[in-house]
Formats: structure tokens, C-alpha cells, sequence
């Protein structure tokens, strides 16, 4: 990939009428990071790369722009040099522009070592996310995860679903897909607890969707919720949008390695009744009629 963006740029360097180079010159970094988008869109790698690393010179710090040049990395298959640029943008982090973004370098980086199979690296950055969550991370909110999972193993999901409201965070693609990781290397306990709090989430985000189309919209029971799903359009094609299936899913599954078969299968059921559960309603009318564990997955220590 290297000599290809070499390349690329040496003919842009030598042809005549070619006004890559001079086209850059005493542009503000935040156009050259645009016509660099632009080119990206395109997948002119090379036109891009040389544009965001102008935009870098020209504005100092912009860890915006070393994000991409992480993606084009990426695109080309060049994981080692797109992960160090990743880690480049995660370092200035604190100059983002848009401060979330942050989180968009993070979750870059756990899909490229997902790709790799390197789960403990992508564990890292996904722990790194959820560290910002005070709901979860801080030690003096211990009682609070037990609390949510004392009410779910007694009292079930629709009573954590009524009594729990946090405010959409950042963090719900986090608590998933390490929720998957941990049910996946046998640390259920840990696994119920992140998908715990996904749907939490997954349900305030759907609540907020809901209240803008009917400000009396109360969340009653699971049951109830995906029995209307197929007849709101617009709530359908919106939760076909996250993940919610599948947290469902994974839940029971976690739910049931813990000994608790009776709440994993009610679960499945509620899954499996729905027209709009896809694949997990098909998985769990399997694990309804005959349960299982998923394999392990075997993890690689970290390079």
C-alpha cells in the first residue's frame, strides 16, 4: 500500500497540470481535511492521503484527519500502520473537534483487532470506552450494577426495563460487543451485567425515538413492546438498526451458563414470537427446544 501512495504521489508531483500540490498550499487544514474527504469518498487513496497529511502540517494537531489516514490504511489492508494511527488520534483525543469522536477512534480500533482476531487488544479499547461511563465505572457504583442484577435474576427483565433510565450514552455498542466477548471466553457473570446494561440502553434510545412520535408512550413489558413492533413501520426499521435482537439474545444465552433457565427461556420465547427477531427469533427456537453454550473462542495474548 506504501508504494502505491508513493506512487500516486510522484505522478501527481511530475505531470504537468496537476494542481494537487499547489492546490494545498496556503489552504486553511480544515478545507485541505475536506477535499481530502472528498477524495476518500471516491476511494482516490492516494489524492486523500497526501491532503490529510497536508491539513495535519497545516493545522499542527488534528487528530480528525490521523483518524482517516487510519481508515485508508485500513482500507488497503494495512493494519499494523492504520492501528498506530488510531492510537495517534486516541492520544490527542482531547482536541477532537466533536469531543465523542473519541469513542469513533475506539470502536475503529476494537473492529480492526476484532478483524485480527486479536480480542484482548479489542477488549482494551472497549474497556477504554466504558471507562468514561461513571454508571458503570466508578467503585462507588458497584452497588448499582448489583442492584440491576439482583432485580433481573429476582424480579426479571421488565422490572430492571421500568426501573432503570439512563440517558443515551456512547457506550451501548461497548457493553455489547464485550458482553458477546465475555459469554464467548465463559465469563458469563460478566456477560449479563454488560448486556444488562445494552438494553438498558438500547431501551432509552428507543424510548426517546417513540417519544417524538407520541409523548405518552410507556413502556409496559417487553412482551407488549415487541408484539407492537410490527405494526409501527418506522419503529420496526429503526430497531432493525441496533442490535437489540441480538442483545436479547446473548442474554438468555449468558443467563442461562449461569444456571437461570427459566428466565433465558422466556426470553428466547419473547425472541422467537417476534416477526422482526430475524436469525436470533430462528436461533432461539432452537435453544427453546434443546439449549446450548456457544464454543469458546480462543484468544491470542496480546503482541
Amino acid at each position: 500500500m506504501r508504494k502505491y501512495i508513493t506512487a500516486v504521489l510522484l505522478v501527481f508531483s511530475v505531470l504537468p497540470g496537476v494542481s494537487l500540490w499547489s492546490a494545498s498550499e496556503d489552504l486553511p487544514g480544515w478545507l485541505l481535511f475536506e477535499q481530502g474527504n472528498a477524495n476518500f469518498a471516491k476511494k482516490e487513496y492516494g489524492k486523500a492521503l497526501k491532503l490529510y497529511k497536508d491539513a495535519i502540517s497545516t493545522a499542527g494537531i488534528f487528530p480528525e484527519a490521523e483518524m482517516v489516514i487510519g481508515d485508508i490504511y485500513a482500507a488497503e489492508g494495512e493494519n499494523d500502520l492504520a492501528a498506530i494511527q488510531y492510537e495517534r488520534a486516541y492520544n490527542q483525543r482531547n482536541t477532537f473537534t466533536v469531543p465523542t469522536q473519541k469513542y469513533d477512534v475506539l470502536y475503529r480500533l476494537a473492529r480492526l483487532h476484532e478483524q485480527q482476531e486479536n480480542f484482548r487488544s479489542m477488549e482494551d479499547a472497549l474497556k477504554l470506552v466504558l471507562s468514561e461511563d461513571r454508571r458503570f465505572s466508578d467503585s462507588e457504583n458497584l452497588r448499582l450494577r448489583t442492584q440491576i442484577e439482583k432485580n433481573y435474576f429476582e424480579k426479571g427483565l421488565d422490572q430492571v426495563l421500568k426501573l432503570y433510565r439512563f440517558e443515551t450514552r456512547y457506550a451501548t455498542s461497548a457493553y455489547s460487543k464485550l458482553g458477546w466477548f465475555y459469554y464467548r471466553t465463559g465469563r458469563f457473570s460478566q456477560s449479563v451485567i454488560l448486556y444488562l446494561y445494552a438494553v438498558i440502553y438500547r431501551f432509552q434510545e428507543i424510548s426517546a425515538f417513540l417519544s417524538e412520535q407520541d409523548s405518552e408512550f410507556e413502556f409496559i413489558t417487553l412482551e407488549d413492546f415487541l408484539r407492537d413492533l410490527s405494526k409501527n413501520a418506522s419503529l420496526s426499521s429503526y430497531v432493525s438498526g441496533i442490535d437489540l435482537f441480538k442483545d436479547l439474545y446473548y442474554l438468555a444465552g449468558s443467563t442461562f451458563a449461569l444456571g437461570y433457565p427459566k428466565h433465558s427461556v422466556q426470553l428466547w420465547k419473547l425472541i422467537a414470537s417476534s416477526k422482526r427477531g430475524g436469525r436470533y427469533a430462528e436461533l432461539s427456537e432452537r435453544q427453546i427446544k434443546k439449549p446450548w453454550i456457544e464454543p469458546y473462542i480462543i484468544t491470542k495474548a496480546k503482541p
